[in-house]
């Protein structure tokens, strides 16, 4: 048995090399980094994977604000001492006087949910997480066939 667990141990430690497997842990709902510190997985190894999908999001994802998404502070002019017109510009004030936070932020702070499905999970949060849920579907949905073959050596090298 500590043969098939070292043998275990050797190829499962190779998804560490992989970007894709990491960014895909970060990015499902119901794991997030906190499995990850939940059972008790290096603390640089938490920091990087979580680094890869900040990064990935950034580089691919996340869409870049304009000058229209700034939030207006008014049309009256400070120095002006027309009271009418600063009255008047009062109600042009946006509500929302500080950027929305990012939508890795906002995903990373929520609690882990229990999800059977990640991508279906993903896609009815579309609305919530725009740019977010489109990293997450393109690294949750890559095949799972270099895993799955992976396994099956595995476990026929351990029955061996």
């Amino acid at each position: 048995m500590k043969l098939a667990q070292k043998k275990m141990n050797r190829y499962y430690s190779r998804t560490d090399c992989s970007v894709a497997y990491r960014i895909a842990m970060v990015l499902h709902p119901g794991m997030k980094l906190e499995y990850f510190r939940a059972n008790e997985w290096e603390e640089d190894w938490i920091e990087q994977a979580e680094e890869l999908v900040r990064e990935g999001y950034a580089a691919k994802y996340e869409k870049k604000t304009n000058d229209s998404d700034a939030a207006p502070m008014g049309n009256a002019d400070p120095k002006s001492n027309d009271d009418d017109d600063r009255f008047l510009s009062f109600g042009k004030l946006s509500v929302a006087t500080r950027p929305r936070p990012s939508e890795i932020e906002e995903f990373l702070s929520q609690p882990v949910e229990s999800v059977e499905d990640p991508l279906k999970w993903w896609f009815n949060k579309r609305h919530i997480f725009p740019n977010l849920h489109r990293m997450a579907l393109d690294y949750l949905s890559i095949p799972g066939q270099f895993s799955s073959h992976l396994l099956k050596f595995m476990l026929t090298q351990a029955t061996l």
